[in-house]
């Protein structure tokens, strides 16, 4: 008896590493079908392909490096499936060809480096970093892989997830995400939805995911050091004391959300000042909403969807109430980078110009004529009158590097091209 219970116990484990490799193998054969597809544009390689305890499949190290060498290469660390245990990983073929939804299911990537520039792009066109930079002179206006390389960040990994979970009723489903720059921030989100369906079957769950309810939704910021670092930055960009610069900060802050036709009421302004004095996280939460959808689709704009919907902001664990954000009329153009006197903050020191008034007598440089000029000292008026003094670097995609003397150090400053009014040569 007790032979056959061993025999049936090898013929158990025999077949589930049988079974384990035929799933390694089936996606790596997925894999070397879309390395195929892409060969005309690049390479696609992968380390290798794992299964671990917990049910999660794993993709190690995908490096794809495209034939135009000027895009540049795009690498992940690990890829993964999450199917939340073994067995679930072992039917997720059956579940899926059954044309049910699995009760978990994630999606991670780790490790994500993009290629250098993909991100490159005027900040105007990103509400976040026009926030985060109001006040900040030049990098107002610097695209986002300048305004990173300024502050000493290169190849910042990338790790995001996206997760869901459905109970065994099919009455909750739970959808959790993250996304995290490694020594800049993480993001992380948790909505909890209300269903009613009578399976997990695709014809059930559809309908009803139609008419969910939002129970609630969290949405949390943990910082690693952006703000301080952004801050120290922008305050030597305009030569500032650090406490000077966060009034200053703050201020155009409140008048950055213009353009976008919004503005932040008084709560909210005191808890972005109590942010920036202590940058460490803050939390948002909204619901609960009966029918997401329904009230989305008969919204006019933003402002009354917040109007509508119950939500709570708070920052380092200190409640600041509602999300408050109003409609105004949208004001267009860039914020003037001159400090507002409303807060207190100190007026601004003499620009580089009025530092260096014999500049003025040497003549002007063509734009396209600053290949010649690499390796010199340059006075650069910016097209708001202020003047950026320093030595010229490099000229890359419409934008020079300069690098300006702060303090007892150097800072290289990136500077669109599109912003200069005229250079001038220093002696």
């Amino acid at each position: 008896m007790p032979g056959k219970w061993i025999v049936g116990g090898l013929a158990v484990v025999a077949a589930g590493i049988g079974y384990y490799h035929y799933e390694i193998r089936q996606v790596e054969q997925k894999l070397d079908d879309m390395a195929q597809m892409l060969e005309p544009l690049g390479t696609l390689h992968y380390a290798g392909v794992t299964v671990g305890l917990g049910g999660d499949l794993h993709v190690n190290r995908l490096l794809f490096e495209p034939r135009n060498t000027a895009i540049g290469r795009m690498r992940a660390e690990r890829i993964t499936l999450e199917t939340g245990n073994m067995w679930q990983l072992l039917r997720l073929r059956h579940t899926l060809d059954a044309r049910r939804l699995p009760r978990q299911l994630g999606f991670a990537v780790n490790g994500l480096t993009l290629p250098p520039g993909l991100a490159t792009g005027a900040q105007d066109g990103i509400p976040a970093l026009w926030l985060d930079t109001a006040g900040c002179g030049a990098y107002h206006a610097a695209p986002a892989d300048d305004l990173l390389a300024a502050l000493g960040y290169r190849d910042i990994p990338l790790d995001m997830s996206i997760r869901y979970h459905l109970e065994e009723d099919q009455n909750r489903l739970t959808v959790h995400s993250t996304f995290g720059m490694g020594p800049l921030g993480l993001g992380t989100s948790t909505a909890h939805f209300n269903i009613q369906a009578a399976s997990n079957r695709a014809r059930d769950l559809a309908p009803a995911l139609m008419a969910t309810s939002l129970q609630s939704m969290t949405v949390d910021y943990e910082d690693r050091g952006y703000y301080p670092a952004l801050m120290e930055l922008c305050a030597a960009e305009m030569d500032m004391e650090h406490r000077d610069y966060l009034k200053h900060h703050q201020a155009a802050w409140v008048e950055a959300w213009e353009p976008l036709g919004l503005q932040p009421g008084p709560l909210m302004i005191e808890a972005y000042g109590h942010f920036i004095q202590e940058p460490r996280g803050y939390s948002v939460r909204i619901g609960p909403i009966d029918n997401p959808a329904l009230l989305w689709a008969g919204l006019d704009s933003p402002t009354q969807w917040l109007r509508q919907v119950e939500s709570s902001l708070s920052v380092a664990g200190r409640p600041f109430g509602r999300v408050d954000l109003r409609q105004v009329t949208p004001r267009p153009g860039r914020l003037a980078a001159t400090p507002n006197a409303g807060w207190n903050a100190t007026p601004a020191l003499p620009s580089d110009s009025a530092r260096h008034p014999h500049s003025a007598r040497d003549p002007v440089i063509a734009l396209n004529a600053l290949g010649d000029h690499i390796g010199r000292n340059l006075q650069i008026t910016l097209a708001d009158g202020r003047a950026r003094n320093g030595e010229l670097l490099e000229i890359d995609e419409g934008h020079i590097r300069v690098r300006r003397r702060i303090g007892s150090g150097y800072m290289v400053m990136p500077i669109a091209l599109t912003d200069i009014s005229e250079v001038r040569r220093l002696r």
